[in-house]
């Protein structure tokens, strides 16, 4: 017998837990004590992001992320050590911040942190090691660069910038090939082993000693330098225009549109990944029901905003086939137009509130999410109630907050379209719709 689908209940209120903030030496720990979650998220943040790697050793923060799991003991011991503890080891590094940490049951808190401690602060740095995972980055950097999307992806900040962003994270094929064993020691040296940095933890922290687990983490390290922010120089070349890289015998392209957008600190941030949603960050978003199921062009097209601490992109992408990949450009095209134009509806709105709002307890249900959500606010200097105050502003925005965002934000005429394709098939039908300018490129030219 049928039954009828239930009523949506109110969705619950959340408030994301304050951080308790203690100094300890030359470092802060901040920290969620959430009794019952018993695997621990413990991570270090160093203000060493690939923006401020220098241009001639662009690359030495990501190696350097990948040699630290050699442990103390080097020819990767640490994975082995932390296991012991049911420990798992934590390294990345983005454009803004160098993080590290490991995840672990609160039992064992206090020896895999001591032994977290010494991997990042007196890492064995044996040169072998670190030719040997220099060698598997660049063989790593051609596999992935071997997916239409992600070379797409990749050539997008030669586009967009000059100097440190015009090289991708990991420093391309050719600096990353330059940097030796000497470099990523005095690196290491310099940042990870001299700089205090700040420790977030989360988890069941009844019984932990913080300023105890801050001492063994900071030691005798030297507190953390201002980072001076200075904006990226202006894009290079002409816009828009389009940049083919060519795959010869490719039966689909890869796209991406895309233009400068401002800093982390200069957006209001529900306005502009709101309007970023209703054009591309949802399954009902403008460009996937354009390209997917009107038109029948893609498996899924989307858009989204990379904001950093200095300067930010906002890209449209898709993966079409061959034929259809200018129309597709015109057709994104129009849906910003259309946006700019005509702003959002009521429905768009209602499901950019939801998406935004309803899940939050999900989100942030586990140790790891939380810690996550405080590495972000360490890296972009946020306040302790940033979750609260972005969830706040989602709550109230309006048509007009979200209409205004789609002409502050989205700026089709300083695009550069980068198809990654067949360009004897693409040169003549993408010099037809008249974006702008079209030049050729293969992939080993992108980062001489």
């Amino acid at each position: 017998m049928s039954q009828n689908r239930p009523d949506l209940g109110t969705p619950a209120s959340y408030t994301f837990p304050r951080p308790e903030r203690i100094t300890v030496d030359g470092g802060t720990v901040v920290a969620i004590d959430v009794p019952g979650q018993y695997l621990a998220s413990v991570r270090l943040v160093h203000p060493y992001g690939g923006a401020v790697e220098p241009l001639d050793a662009m690359g030495v923060g990501a190696l350097t992320s990948e040699v630290l799991e050699d442990g103390p003991d080097g020819n990767s011991s640490l994975a082995p050590a932390l296991e012991r503890h049911g420990a798992e080891w934590v390294s990345r590094i983005n454009w803004d911040g160098f993080i590290t940490g490991v995840d672990v049951p609160v039992g064992r808190l206090d020896e895999a942190v001591r032994l977290f401690a010494d991997a990042v602060r007196r890492p064995a740095l044996n040169p072998d090691d670190i030719v040997r995972r220099r060698e598997q980055l660049l063989e790593r950097f051609w596999l992935e660069a071997a997916t239409a999307s992600t070379l797409a992806m990749r050539s997008l900040g030669g586009q967009l910038f000059t100097g440190r962003y015009a090289t991708p994270l990991a420093g391309g094929p050719v600096k990353l090939a330059d940097i030796t064993p000497e470099t990523v020691a005095a690196y290491h040296a310099d940042t990870l082993a001299s700089v205090a940095g700040t420790l977030v933890v989360v988890g069941d922290l009844s019984g932990v000693d913080l300023v105890e687990l801050g001492k063994t983490v900071f030691g005798d390290t030297a507190p953390a330098p201002a980072r001076v922010i200075t904006e990226p120089a202006p894009p290079p070349g002409e816009l828009p225009r389009v940049l083919i890289v060519d795959r010869p015998g490719s039966v689909q392209s890869a796209l991406v549109i895309a233009h400068r957008a401002p800093s982390r600190s200069q957006v209001d941030l529900p306005r502009a990944e709101g309007v970023g949603e209703v054009l591309g960050g949802m399954f009902t978003s403008r460009l996937n029901l354009e390209l997917r199921e009107r038109l029948g062009y893609t498996y899924g097209a989307g858009s989204r905003f990379d904001l950093r601490r200095d300067s930010g992109v906002f890209f449209m992408s898709a993966q079409v086939e061959a034929d259809t990949t200018a129309h597709s450009i015109t057709s994104s095209l129009e849906q910003v137009a259309k946006l700019r134009e005509g702003g959002v509806t009521e429905e768009e709105l209602t499901a950019v509130r939801d998406a935004n709002t309803v899940g939050l307890p999900v989100t942030y249900s586990t140790a790891r999410s939380m810690a996550g959500a405080l590495v972000d606010m360490v890296v972009h200097d946020l306040p302790d109630d940033h979750v609260d105050s972005v969830r706040a502003g989602y709550e109230r925005l309006t048509k007009k907050d979200l209409d205004s965002a789609a002409v502050e934000y989205l700026h089709p005429e300083e695009a550069v379209v980068i198809v990654v394709g067949d360009a004897e098939r693409l040169r003549s039908p993408l010099t037809g719709i008249g974006v702008g300018p079209v030049e050729v490129r293969t992939p080993d030219e992108l980062w001489v």
